[in-house]
């Protein structure tokens, strides 16, 4: 057996010692290898393996780690000759089971079992389950002491409660005090990392400018920003200046803006007024030279990118310091003082509720002996650094015990777990040997610091530093196309300002895997799908895109791609478990599973993600509803229908029209009480012993539950009903099987906890969904030869011979940055102040720099996921995406890519809203590339980078419009039967079957409140309609007035561009959805119709159509400002069902008969006794006849909106005080009498 040879950074990084050592270690490094050979050289020289501590990151990493290291000394075992040797190592091999290779939350767990004494801590404690167990007991806890600050702390508590909720709910601040819970615990102190927060607000001798916060952080961004600013008006003047004397008026434009933007610059240590003036004296109106030469024409357009404020080019320096105008420079100094200081009061009495939570929910579970997984490690410090002699000598008995500390995947560590870890070591020299690599530091949501491996990289790297760095940069993983193409596009993308980190030589990969075939080619591709817009079909970006992969995966499996095999060192076929299709989230799963299906390609999804939403888990969980409170009618509904009770929907309609009124299981109650003489055909029989069974068998659930455990009631339930034999049958049923035995166990291990009973786990399990928690065994494997789908994150450590990176243009994920209440780790936290008395939402400064700079990690964290990505990939690498307009999108990459710079401009990589936006530019700056897409490029930028770029449209996918594949045709029926004349005859007498009481089931019809506002257009149409309910229908008392004209079904419409009523509808939708507890801007709408596009809810084509102007100038209106001074008291898009006479409508309709009327409410405010109600209109107003239109509209709506009143007074039983249309196309708000 040959030994492995190593390289000699590999060579430093196993024998080096004696101080501490940080290794980087790039993708595909062998830094396991490595890791494993360095202890094994350690034991082989004598070393006890016991006397090394080995962190990892995960269990299956200690359990790998563990299980190389015994593999190893037992193959030294077996060819040592030295008897001394060979005794060292088999005591190696016993010592190895007791060896400190763990995760450092099992290593902390050990130090608490141990030395308990040390901190008077209770040895009898049980950890809890899992994080759901420990949400709920901070529910329970947090539930208790609300109520007793609403007591004791009324008029504080009250505050910040409305500051940071709505008035229907106070979740917000349970919310937020939740969060800052799990920010502190990543601190070694969390209540000195708590009480900083508010020092931040501080004002110092009333001077703005001399605060910390104001000083140390909103100046200097400041600074950075307007610098960014000149920059891109330097570019613009070089440009000007190429031009000549034709561009004089231009150039003297631009430099007025640059020598503004320099006055704001030098009054930056002036006083905040100053500093307010000079930016309020900015003017970017000045307007360029229009000449028609074809000089002023091309500066025209080349300069458009750098000002920006036109068209697609919003992000040029006009536009941005109109944001930073906007955003922070609102108030004059003494207003913001008086902000801060509020600020700062609200800040220090949550911080004050979170304290006092914090003790109370320390105190609950010392009474319940238990610990959570982040008790651990606080503990552990705890014992290791509390001022007494028991804690000295346990600290400096770890420290002389371990000779060596290794931390594997250090860069994902956060400062509490860096304290444990620098603990437990030698001070000096150093004994701590790091490995990680903070390109691939992608954790942050569990609180990991890549800025702790940063900071010793560069103190290392230093020649005075003791201590010593060792880069491993050799990618023995891929071929040299994927080494080629990362470095490419990171050394256009990645450096400190944006990405956190310099990709510099020693960050680039370096090609190692020189085992590949010489002669073995491949390069990398990127595939964008293309929306026919024009086609009139309605086409699925996401389904078409899916397609072009699953088209893409047959041809390479048609062609016979080959794949180089490590295992038997040659060429062969590609496998479908040859590809990975690595994807940010699982919101295309269910999608590929289906699409994949239909080209017959095999797929593992690799995931349970979709657990809760299984139809097995669904219904039994239901069932546990119905046991534990079976007045519940959609588990209830759920129940009856699915196969355990096997009830049609012709048995459940029956039922409900048994009782009308009341719940659906009282219902059911009548119909089981029902004589059993009144059961007098088969159809009641039938329905009678099923209702009968059920509620035998839920009565004996019910008392079971009572007495038992939850878990001998889920296995009751599964022999009783046979449903786990059932799912068996269904398809995947051996995973069905595994889901219901998972939630068996999950029951077996919440009898465990400190919460007991069925409403319990009910809570319990609806917590873990909530949370995306994943119960399910380990899925069963179906298909060894499929094509795997994971994560980028759940990809982590792994490789495959060809990677496909999906739907890389999906946005990213910036919840966090653009949330209410904002948290960092260094900076603290950002709020938006509620100004309750002149109903104001203003964000303070604070919040702006910490969203700017959750942004910037934000983005950083995205860069180093893609790193990830690209670096799965062995042989190949495929990238792919989707937009509606290819051209477009290339026009923009065109007018990065065109920088002089290698690195793309700072400010666009910036605002990359997706992978693509970042690897779009970088690829145009490949030669072939360029030279295909017509792209100018600066000298010097372009590269051969072997990649390909290509457009996919609907037309080279399948036919047009609609994305086809072919598919087996159905068997045809051989042995067709005529009917006989007897049963043509039986047929016909069931389809003209009248019922005789036709007019009794017709006694509350429904009508829209749109259909009722019809009749109020012209008296004639009541006539008109009811006419034709009467010429049309066979039975005489319908009550519905019907409009007979219905739209046409999507796929028959052959209009191209988005009719006025979907416009309007998407304007109502983007009004409903507006958060109005923050400032309503042209930025946030278009951030919201952005999300509504990515989320597939609008279409991109309807979504530019949306007239944004209109809608904000709604907010500047007094009944706008009231809604956002009033959020909470806001209701929108209400329905509401009315039972009224309709003689009370239509005073053409005789009797009693009875309406039910339906709608749906734009919006209402109820306000200090007042009922407003508003409604919004689309209707185009023709010009020159403004007062003309109007009036026409208000009287065509009048009748609805009266409508609208008459419904709220009866639901609310107030009076209705004030009823309004707003006009969306002219922007006036109308009166309704």
């Amino acid at each position: 057996m040959n030994k492995r040879q190593y390289t000699e950074s590999q060579q430093h990084a196993i024998e080096d010692d004696g101080r501490n050592i940080l290794v980087s270690a790039s993708a595909g490094s062998g830094k396991t290898s490595v890791l494993v050979e360095r202890v094994i050289q350690k034991v082989l020289k004598g070393e006890d393996v016991d006397r090394l501590l080995v962190v990892t990151f995960t269990d299956a990493a200690a359990k790998e780690m563990k299980d190389r290291i015994r593999k190893a000394i037992t193959d030294q075992i077996n060819v040592a000759t030295d008897m001394e040797q060979r005794q060292h190592l088999l005591q190696q091999l016993d010592n190895l089971a007791n060896a400190s290779i763990s995760t450092l939350h099992s290593f902390c767990l050990s130090i608490i079992q141990t030395y308990y004494y040390v901190i008077d801590l209770d040895p009898a404690f049980r950890v809890m389950s899992d994080q759901t167990e420990s949400e709920l007991l901070k529910e329970t806890v947090w539930e208790d002491l609300r109520e007793n600050f609403y007591q004791s702390r009324q008029e504080t508590f009250s505050r910040i409660t409305r500051n940071f909720s709505n008035d229907r709910s106070d979740q917000g601040m349970e919310d937020l005090v939740m969060e800052l819970i799990n920010f502190a615990d990543a601190n070694p102190d969390p209540i000195e990392w708590l009480n900083q927060l508010s020092k931040n607000y501080e004002v110092v001798e009333n001077d703005v400018m001399n605060s910390p916060f104001i000083k140390n952080k909103v100046i200097p961004f400041f600074e950075h920003e307007l610098h960014l600013m000149l920059n891109q008006i330097q570019d613009a003047l070089d440009l000007a200046n190429e031009g000549g004397a034709i561009l004089e008026k231009s150039r003297n434009v631009i430099q007025a803006e640059k020598d503004s933007v320099e006055a704001v610059l030098s009054n930056m240590n002036q006083n905040w007024n100053s500093f307010k003036a000079a930016m309020e004296n900015v003017d970017f109106s000045g307007r360029l030279s229009q000449k028609k030469d074809e000089i002023t024409k091309t500066f025209n357009q080349e300069v458009k990118p750098l000002r920006g404020g036109t068209g697609d080019f919003k992000n040029g320096y006009r536009d941005s310091f109109n944001q930073l105008k906007g955003g922070f420079i609102k108030f004059n100094e003494e207003e913001l003082i008086d902000v801060l200081k509020d600020s700062q009061s609200i800040v220090a009495e949550l911080v004050s509720v979170v304290k006092i939570f914090m003790t109370k929910f320390a105190e609950e579970k010392k009474r319940r002996h238990v610990l959570e997984f982040s008790d651990f490690e606080h503990f552990a410090l705890q014992i290791l650094t509390s001022d007494n002699d028991n804690s000295r000598m346990v600290r400096e008995s770890f420290q002389n015990k371990f000779n060596e500390v290794i931390v594997d995947e250090y860069q994902d560590i956060n400062p509490l777990q860096e304290t444990i870890l620098t603990t437990v070591s030698r001070p000096e020299p150093g004994n701590m040997f790091m490995v990680g690599d903070v390109k691939q530091s992608i954790y942050a949501f569990r609180m990991a610091e890549p800025g702790l491996f940063l900071k010793k990289n560069n103190q290392f790297k230093e020649d005075d530093n003791p201590n010593q760095r060792i880069i491993l940069a050799e990618n023995f993983r891929s071929m040299q196309n994927i080494d080629m193409f990362t470095n490419f596009v990171f050394n256009q993308i990645m450096d400190e300002k944006v990405g956190q980190i310099e990709y510099d030589e020693d960050a680039q990969l370096k090609y190692g895997a020189a085992y590949y075939p010489e002669n073995f080619k491949n390069s990398t591709e990127v595939l964008i799908y293309e929306k026919n817009t024009n086609s009139g079909q309605v086409v699925d970006k996401a389904d078409s895109q899916i397609r072009m992969i699953a088209e893409k995966i047959q041809k390479m499996i048609q062609d016979d791609t080959q794949v180089y095999d490590k295992g038997s060192q040659d060429m062969r076929s590609i496998r479908y478990s040859d590809i990975a299709l690595l994807e940010s989230n699982r919101n295309l799963n269910l999608k590929l599973v289906e699409i994949f299906k239909e080209y017959g390609i095999p797929i593992d999804v690799g995931d349970a993600n979709d657990y809760f939403q299984t139809t097995e888990i669904s219904i039994v969980m239901d069932f546990l509803k119905v046991i534990d409170n079976p007045y519940q009618d959609i588990p209830l509904a759920a129940v009856l229908r699915s196969p355990i009770v096997g009830l049609n929907e012709n048995e459940l309609a029956f039922l409900r029209i048994g009782k009308k009124n009341g719940n659906y299981y009282e219902a059911v109650l009548k119909f089981y009480n029902e004589p059993q003489n009144e059961v007098n055909n088969e159809f009641k029989m039938k329905l009678k012993n099923k209702v009968v069974m059920f509620i035998t068998e839920l009565e004996k659930l019910r008392m079971l539950a009572r007495t038992d455990s939850v878990s001998n009631l889920l296995w009751t339930i599964f022999n009783d009903t046979g449903y786990l034999d059932y799912v068996g049958g269904m398809p995947d049923g051996p995973q069905r099987q595994n889901n219901l035995h998972a939630l068996y166990e999950r029951a077996r291990d919440y009898e465990q906890s400190s919460f007991k009973g069925l409403f319990q786990f009910v809570r319990f399990v609806e917590k873990m969904r909530q949370r995306d928690d994943d119960l399910s065994e380990n899925p069963v494997k179906t298909d060894d030869e499929a094509v795997a789908v994971m994560t980028i994150h759940g990809s982590k450590g792994l490789e495959f011979p060809i990677v496909f990176l999906i739907d890389a243009t999906h946005r990213f994920n910036l919840r966090d940055v653009n949330s209410g209440t904002v948290l960092d780790r260094s900076l603290g936290i950002g709020i938006t102040l509620k100004d309750l008395t002149r109903h104001l939402l203003i964000d303070t400064p604070q919040k702006m720099i910490i969203q700017r700079s959750k942004l910037t990690e934000s983005l950083a964290e995205e860069m180093r996921v893609l790193y990830v990505a690209l670096t799965r990939a062995q042989q190949k690498l495929i990238i792919t995406g989707s937009t509606d307009n290819a051209e477009k999108m290339i026009e923009n990459w065109k007018a990065v890519a065109s920088g002089r710079n290698e690195l793309l401009d700072e400010k666009t990589r910036a605002l990359a809203k997706s992978f693509m936006d970042w690897i779009g530019p970088a690829i145009l700056r490949d030669e072939q590339v360029a030279e295909k897409y017509d792209v100018n490029l600066a000298p010097g930028v372009s590269r051969k980078a072997n990649v390909s770029l290509q457009i996919f449209s609907d037309e080279e996918l399948g036919n047009e419009g609609s994305v086809v594949v072919n598919k087996p045709k159905a068997q045809s029926v051989v042995n067709k039967q005529v009917a006989s004349s007897k049963d043509l005859q039986w047929i016909s007498d069931v389809l003209d079957f009248e019922y005789h009481d036709q007019g009794a089931t017709t006694t509350a019809a429904y009508q829209s409140v749109s259909e009722v506002k019809r009749q109020f257009d012209d008296p004639d149409k009541l006539l008109m309609n009811f006419s034709e309910v009467e010429e049309n229908q066979q039975f005489k008392s319908v009550n519905r007035y019907l409009n007979t004209e219905l739209a046409k079904p999507k796929f028959l419409q052959d209009t191209k561009q988005p009719v006025a009523s979907e416009i309007g509808t998407a304007t109502h939708l983007v009004l409903q959805k507006i958060d109005l507890n923050r400032p309503v801007t042209q930025e946030s709408i278009e951030e919201l119709i952005a999300d509504l596009v990515e989320n597939r809810i609008l279409s991109s084509e309807i979504a530019q159509k949306i007239k944004i102007k209109s809608i904000l100038n709604f907010f500047d209106t007094e009944l706008g400002r009231l809604m956002l001074g009033h959020a909470s008291q806001v209701h929108r898009e209400e329905p509401f069902s009315l039972l009224i006479p309709a003689k009370r409508i239509f005073s053409q309709v005789k009797g009693d008969q009875k309406l039910l009327i339906h709608g749906i409410i734009d919006a209402y405010i109820v306000i200090e006794g007042r009922v407003i109600v508003l409604d919004y209109k689309t209707d185009f107003i023709l010009p020159g006849s403004p007062d003309h239109g109007v009036a026409s509209i208000v009287d065509k709506y009048r009748g609805q909106i009266n409508m609208y009143g008459i419904a709220l007074q009866d639901i609310l039983k107030m009076k209705v005080n004030e009823k309004y249309i707003y006009l969306l196309s002219t922007g006036q708000l109308v009166s309704v009498n």
